[in-house]
């Protein structure tokens, strides 16, 4: 599996092409479905790690609603304080608007189908199908089709942070993080 930050890079990209949107809503609503992945672990006893917020119903629903909820009410003030940002500035970016909705729908649905290419336990049909949904994996392997999907993703977060690392490191954190 890409580690939760390399889901970023679809983030990253999404602001290149619309950068008017929303950057804090992308980040959040890519990264949330794996904050399901220790409380379902600890609920199954570690036969399951992903579940309701990897299936497109759950991702559509609830994980829409925890990630509007996390990018307006915590990513502004953990931001800010982490990174020392500009929380008026942070907030701007975070506040409630039916655009924010469809990218936190849009980035939360796009890590359930970047997973979906490459894990070998996809459930994106629960809680309708309990078993795998595995037509989606690249390479009919999950373990080649991990690497693939990992490389991608880490270049392509290499390739955001280099450039605007070469606009120099003031504000990086803010282009980075706000946009």
């Amino acid at each position: 599996m890409p580690a939760t930050p390399l889901h970023c890079s679809i983030a990253y990209l999404v602001n290149r092409l619309k950068p008017q949107l929303s950057l804090p809503a992308l980040l959040v609503s890519v990264m949330v479905p794996d904050l399901e992945i220790p409380f379902t672990y600890l609920m199954t006893g570690g036969l399951q790690h992903r579940l309701v917020l990897h299936s497109f119903l759950g991702a559509a629903t609830l994980g829409t609603f925890l990630s509007v909820l996390l990018t307006v009410f915590l990513y502004p003030s953990i931001v800010s304080f982490l990174f020392k940002l500009n929380k008026e500035k942070v907030e701007e970016k975070c506040r409630f608007s039916g655009t924010l909705v469809v990218l936190s729908f849009v980035g939360i649905l796009s890590h359930v189908f970047i997973d979906s290419l490459h894990h070998e336990f996809n459930p994106v049909l629960y809680p309708f199908v309990k078993e795998s949904f595995d037509a989606f994996i690249l390479t009919g392997d999950w373990a080649s089709a991990t690497a693939i999907v990992t490389f991608l993703l880490l270049a392509l977060l290499i390739f955001f942070f280099v450039d605007e690392l070469r606009k120099g490191t003031k504000d990086f954190w803010m282009r980075m993080l706000v946009g």
